[in-house]
């Protein structure tokens, strides 16, 4: 099994092929370190100054409004993470969250999933 994704060949073309030189701003639930993979949404920009007026601009989007923890952007030279002002944390956000999660082992593991994450 070939676990080097530099060598994964499909109709020729491999990813090398295609370097990432576009920027990427972020939407965190909490910190990117942290590693816990609740990224939410995102955009893609081929402009620099564009993505980074949007890195700096606070998510109005009616989903995103005060849910927002974190924004990064990542680039070909650049990569920042800045906490949001406008967050604000709220039990029943982190109650959803969890039932999310749960649901997400559910549909991978059963019911077992789901007792598994609620303990």
């Amino acid at each position: 099994m070939c676990n080097d994704y530099d060598e994964i060949d499909v109709n020729g073309v491999s990813f090398d092929d295609y370097p990432d030189e576009r920027y990427h701003v972020n939407y965190w639930g909490s910190h990117p370190d942290e590693d816990n993979d609740d990224c939410f949404a995102g955009d893609e920009f081929d402009d620099r100054e564009a993505a980074l007026e949007f890195f700096r601009k606070t998510p109005t989007d009616s989903y995103c409004k005060g849910s927002v923890a974190f924004v990064e952007i990542d680039g070909p030279d650049i990569y920042e993470v800045r906490a949001e002002p406008s967050f604000r944390p709220d039990r029943n956000d982190c109650d959803d969250w969890r039932r999310e999660q749960a649901m997400q082992s559910a549909m991978a593991h059963g019911c077992v999933g789901w007792n598994d994450y609620y303990g």
